[in-house]
């Protein structure tokens, strides 16, 4: 096979697995990558359009009396043990499979087995499987249990880890955390501590900060206390009384000022001690309250407000807008740090009530400007349908999490961490978005398992997303990203192969692999509606409607099936007569019509649509419910790129 050859393989290859890794960004908004090949030697092409105008002349063309033709490309020097290709233009069908032997430096490599298979279709998004490797050698034992799911029933999360690892570091030491979070729809809380110890960690002067900001019926109430070293560039500030009352009147004084109020500021314990250089000593414990502060932030935000030319609200909206911005309010926040001896320690605790009001204020204010250039009307409709589904349901979202990490004197790095995450009347919530005719999330699950058993390490992993029409919508997805976004290209016929992509109606998308100690396979297919749209990209000057291959002992042919030479008498057409079209050149052997007797290899739509699930006997499949091994989900559609471009690596990488 040509070079050319080669490379139209590549195009198919890459299409193939590029579309089974698409199914994320259609829910999420996001993009995933496929790991890049380290010193590929093979050329990768934008589209298929640029790969079919780099394309080498075919080795054969055999001319038919009906104005087709069949282009033949021999692969002499494959070292690649199966290659197989297929595509049914008329069928919308599309196949690849590749199977090779790793060489000896990959046999070496520290994974021993992968299998994963993915599937996208119009009913979402689904894949599994699995790793075995050798157990690293910095790595003494480790368990990972990630699990979650998003559906009409419920929405949680939960993960563990625990592991022993080896480490270079000379120092001991110690941090754990652990706390909550709780959400309703106008109430937050979260309440934790944070500790840590080090070796690293200088002992000397105790080092300690306390805050407590109160709410009051007519503004805030903060009391603060401190003791910290103070450098004598700032002594000044701080080394008598009415010094630090006249720093602390800049600091806290000028906020009051700024917002239209005023504050009374009280210390309540002053200490200073002057010792060597940057080494003073200050103990400070002081009260601020402040007074009509929300009354000058609602007053000076209204004026912006009205006056604002982007905006269509009247003096009495204003002004509704801001009371409501400014009905936040405080019921806790208490925060400590102490740092002491090579120890550091934070804790807080904070409640916060009214902020449903504050959310309805700014999609009143997004509703009366011209952002709704950015944000639909019907976007905000449905942000105000869920706030008040939210209120009714009683939803309420916490999330728990517990971790410490121990460095010890044996050079050894301990990792223990919990995380949860529950939300209550999840299914009530559900219930009030379909009554108001709310769109609901995406049913997701997902579950990755990592185990560490003797000298090995074990990955398992499996993930669902359930969501209509969601192949069109991938395929669209990434149609938009590749034409509008940053690393978009403006070539015209990337934008013209996009497009035709887009309006290709992808009905279904498959991808399989593995690696065994001694070899690797990849297979990959997909099912378009109008697939048309995509082979008018490939040629001007041929129409091509299908590809299939055959291997004979060390030669494999790729044979592309061609309906149409354009404006070529292929009846009576000789080489002479083709010479101009790009798939010809002067060692091409051309076959007049009539003058051969050959069979070429069928495309076997067949084995296509089972392999896709798209017959009766495989309707399981169909529905991404496929029993084999499969992608490990890490982090769902980032580890089926990863594999997907390491497996592609594999197989398309010559060996020295």
């Amino acid at each position: 096979m040509k070079s050319g050859g080669r490379a139209f393989l590549v195009v198919l290859l890459v299409a193939a697995v590029g579309i089974a890794t698409i199914g994320l960004p259609a829910i999420y908004g996001g993009s995933t990558t496929t790991a890049e090949a380290t010193e590929s030697p093979v050329e990768s092409y934008e589209t298929v359009s640029q790969a079919e105008s780099d394309l080498d002349p075919a080795d054969e063309v055999y001319l038919r009396d009906d104005g087709s033709a069949v282009l033949r490309y021999d692969d002499n020097e494959s070292d690649v043990n199966q290659v197989d290709l297929g595509m049914d233009a008329s069928e919308g069908l599309v196949h690849m499979l590749v199977a090779d032997d790793l060489d000896d430096e990959m046999q070496n490599e520290e994974f021993e087995s992968a299998d994963f298979s993915a599937i996208l279709d119009q009913q979402g998004f689904a894949g599994n499987g699995s790793l075995v490797m050798q157990q690293p050698d910095e790595v003494t034992d480790l368990s990972v249990d990630v699990s979650g799911e998003i559906s009409d029933e419920r929405n949680q999360f939960d993960a563990t880890a625990a592991g022993t690892f080896e480490s270079n570091s000379t120092t001991t030491g110690e941090a754990t955390t652990s706390g909550h979070m709780t959400a309703t729809a106008d109430r937050f809380e979260t309440a934790g501590t944070i500790s840590a110890e080090s070796g690293t960690m200088a002992a000397g002067d105790d080092t300690s900060m306390s805050v407590s900001l109160e709410d009051t019926s007519d503004g805030y109430t903060i009391d603060v206390a401190q003791e910290r070293s103070i450098y004598d560039f700032s002594a000044e500030q701080w080394e008598t009384r009415e010094a630090a009352k006249q720093t602390l009147q800049e600091q806290y004084g000028a906020i009051a000022t700024q917002m239209g109020g005023t504050s009374d500021i009280q210390i309540n314990e002053y200490e200073y001690e002057e010792r060597t250089t940057d080494d003073n000593r200050l103990t400070l414990d002081f009260t601020v309250e402040y007074t009509g502060i929300d009354a000058g932030i609602e007053e000076q935000l209204a004026t912006a407000l009205a006056n604002d030319d982007s905006s269509d609200l009247s003096q009495s909206e204003a002004e509704t807008i801001a009371a409501n911005i400014t009905e936040l309010e405080i019921e806790t926040f208490e925060f400590t740090m102490n740092q002491s001896d090579g120890t550091f320690d934070v804790e807080w605790e904070i409640a916060l009530a009214n902020y449903d009001k504050l959310t309805i204020a700014m999609l009143d204010l997004a509703e009366s400007t011209d952002m709704n250039g950015t944000m639909p009307q019907e976007d905000i409709d449905n942000a105000r349908a869920a706030i008040d589904a939210q209120q009714k349901a009683d939803l309420t979202w916490e999330m728990q999490w517990d971790a410490s990490v121990e460095q010890t004197s044996g050079n050894e790095l301990t990792l223990d961490a919990e995380l949860t995450s529950e939300t209550e009347n999840w299914k009530d919530y559900i219930a009030e978005l379909k009554a108001n005719d709310i769109e609901t999330p995406n049913d997701v699950k997902f579950d990755l398992t990592a185990e560490t058993d003797g000298d090995k390490l074990s990955v398992d992993g499996q993930f669902e997303v359930e969501s209509k029409d969601l192949a069109g919508n991938a395929i669209n997805a990434m149609a938009e990203s590749a034409q509008s976004g940053p690393t978009g290209s403006s070539n015209a016929q990337s934008d013209q192969f996009m497009t035709a992509l887009s309006e290709s109606e992808l009905q279904v998308a498959r991808i399989d692999g593995s690696i065994t100690g001694d070899s690797v396979r990849v297979e990959a297919g997909a099912k378009f509606d109008n697939m048309s749209k995509v082979t008018e990209t490939f040629s001007d000057t041929v129409s091509i409607s299908g590809v299939a291959t055959e291997s004979d002992g060390n030669t494999t042919s790729m044979y592309v099936y061609v309906d149409d030479m354009g404006d070529v008498d292929t009846a009576s057409a000789t080489k002479s007569d083709i010479e101009h079209l790009g798939v010809v050149d002067s060692e091409t052997t051309v076959h007049q019509a009539g003058d051969w007797d050959k069979e070429f290899p069928d495309v076997d739509t067949d084995g296509m649509r089972s392999y896709l699930g798209l017959n009766a006997e495989n309707s399981e499949q169909a529905e991404g419910e496929d029993d084999s091994d499969s992608v490990p989900g890490f982090g769902l559609g980032v580890g089926l790129a990863a594999v997907a471009g390491l497996l592609t690596t594999l197989v398309l990488r010559r060996r020295e």
